[in-house]
């Protein structure tokens, strides 16, 4: 008794079908003509590439910007745009304004 390539079935003499490649190396013993049915379907090259081709054009997203609530398209470039040392700048600046607000929030609970 030989296995079934594809299912792992036993295969019993007289009973199913042996497919060999066309550079007569290798043999595959399959039970019934569906198996090798689904087999020879997974080795056409032609079906492959065009199922690759198929899945890596709806894989892929195109990038794309819009505005967004509270933020228009170009003060969101322009935020993409700015340097690091103006970013830097400005969080300084927001950093030392949050420490100045608190301060005086703290002087008037103690008052």
């Amino acid at each position: 008794t030989e296995l079934c390539r594809f299912s792992g079935a036993k295969i019993y003499p007289g009973k199913g079908i042996r497919f060999v490649r066309s550079d007569s190396q290798v043999t595959f013993c399959y039970l019934s003509y569906r198996e090798e049915g689904v087999i020879i379907l997974i080795f056409l090259p032609q079906d492959i590439h065009a199922e690759a081709v198929k899945k890596r054009r709806r894989a892929t997203k195109k990038p794309y910007s819009r505005s967004i609530v509270g933020a228009t398209l170009e003060v969101i470039q322009k935020k993409r745009t700015e340097k690091p040392e103006v970013r830097d700048a400005a969080r300084e600046a927001a950093l030392r304004y949050c420490s100045f607000v608190a301060l005086i929030v703290s002087y008037a609970i103690e008052i």
